[in-house]
């Protein structure tokens, strides 16, 4: 059903907002209005009839909370648009867009995305214009005379002798046939809901208003919340703040937990690093010395290391290097457990070649270790592979 009125209150949509909806109360008969369209320069509103229509006076009443919801996301429409060009720069233009009860779209021309530095700005810079409860002035003026004196007007779009101008002083004004707040406090709030490409040049922001806005925040807080006590963490007590240090901290621990299983995968013979490690035993009688610098990252690595020199080489000594994220080195001396029985000890070859060096270390029978200067690894590591074949040479 379309009922034409001599007069109506009900918005057409156009200029990217929808229509309002409503009801038509006459004598005997409704009409629930779902949608309102310009047909021949006239308003026809369209709906659902109740009863026998019938010409006569008529109440018509749009939907209030709805048109509220609209007039809040057309008025954030026209302060986005000026806050991009205000921020991103005057080759800012709208795009296109579409204007709901429940929420704003709106399309501009732009190179790239958006930071989300230039995200929050632009979020930032609406939101003073709404907490300023700027006065939201309409006026009807000659199309030359507006665009004159500073009024933008969209690219494209046909506009007539007279038109309305929309203006939100210091900071807006646009030729507008749509309907707005009367002052922009009654915004409330904005917020970006997301920032995304239309097609080449073209930027898409979504955004919502008011109630949504608040709840928007909420949803995001009840997520934080869920999150904080999955990580123990007391969001009202300590802070999101306190939520992004967890994550960082289970970050980094997740980062050496995994160096450590790829220190122990390869620890545990399977990696081309330990094989080529293994393969480079030299021969010193029965006996074999195996020497070489790890990339181990921690003391607790380059041991699981010596570990497995000892169980794959049980007729040899090890000697592994080390140096750590701290600065420090390390050698680490093994004793298979064939040479073990034979009295060699790693305790007393560490024990002797500090004494020879002027080093210090210390240790057990199957494992010993000592420190050593960074820069000297390789040096200390030569004097080492000497040492301990001089010692096996006379071992039968």
């Amino acid at each position: 059903m379309a009922v034409i009125l001599s007069e109506t209150p009900f918005y057409a949509e156009s200029g990217g907002q929808v229509a309002d909806t409503g009801t038509i109360v006459g004598d005997g008969w409704q009409v629930s209005v779902d949608d309102v369209k310009k047909v021949d320069g006239r308003i026809a509103v369209l709906g659902q009839l109740t009863g026998t229509l019938r010409m006569g006076r008529v109440v018509a009443k749009i939907a209030p909370a709805r048109r509220r919801d609209i007039t809040r996301n057309h008025t954030a429409t026209h302060l986005l648009h000026a806050a991009l060009r205000t921020l991103l720069g005057d080759h800012v233009h709208q795009a296109g867009s579409v204007v709901d009860p429940d929420r704003l779209r709106f399309d501009f021309t732009h190179h790239g995305p958006l930071t989300p530095s230039e995200v929050a700005k632009v979020e930032r810079w609406v939101n003073e214009g709404i907490w300023q409860h700027s006065a939201v002035k309409t006026s009807e003026k000659a199309y030359a005379d507006a665009v004159s004196g500073g009024a933008m007007a969209l690219f494209g779009e046909k506009y007539g002798a007279v038109v309305r101008v929309v203006e939100i002083a210091p900071r807006s004004v646009e030729l507008c046939g749509g309907t707005h707040v009367a002052n922009t406090g009654h915004i409330l709030l904005f917020r970006v809901v997301s920032e995304t490409g239309v097609s080449a040049g073209v930027r898409r922001i979504t955004a919502v208003t008011g109630p949504k806005a608040f709840e928007m925040l909420r949803e995001r807080e009840r997520a934080l919340e869920e999150i904080g006590e999955k990580l123990k963490v007391n969001l009202h007590a300590a802070g999101p703040e306190a939520v992004a240090r967890r994550v960082d901290q289970l970050l980094a621990d997740k980062k050496a937990l995994e160096k450590k299983l790829d220190e122990a995968q390869r620890g545990g013979g399977g990696g081309s690093a330990m094989q080529d490690l293994l393969a480079s035993a030299k021969a010193v009688g029965a006996w074999s010395v195996v020497v070489g610098k790890t990339d181990a990252g921690a003391l607790p690595e380059l041991q699981t290391l010596g570990d497995t020199v000892r169980a794959q080489l049980p007729a040899a000594v090890g000697i592994l290097g080390g140096v750590f994220e701290q600065g420090k080195a390390t050698l680490v001396f093994v004793v298979g457990d064939s040479l073990r029985d034979k009295g060699v000890s790693a305790g007393e070859i560490v024990k002797g070649f500090a004494a020879k060096t002027g080093g210090r270390g210390g240790g057990k029978p199957h494992m010993a270790q000592m420190g050593v200067a960074p820069e000297e690894m390789d040096a200390t590591l030569s004097a080492a592979r000497e040492f301990v074949e001089a010692a096996l040479a006379g071992l039968s």
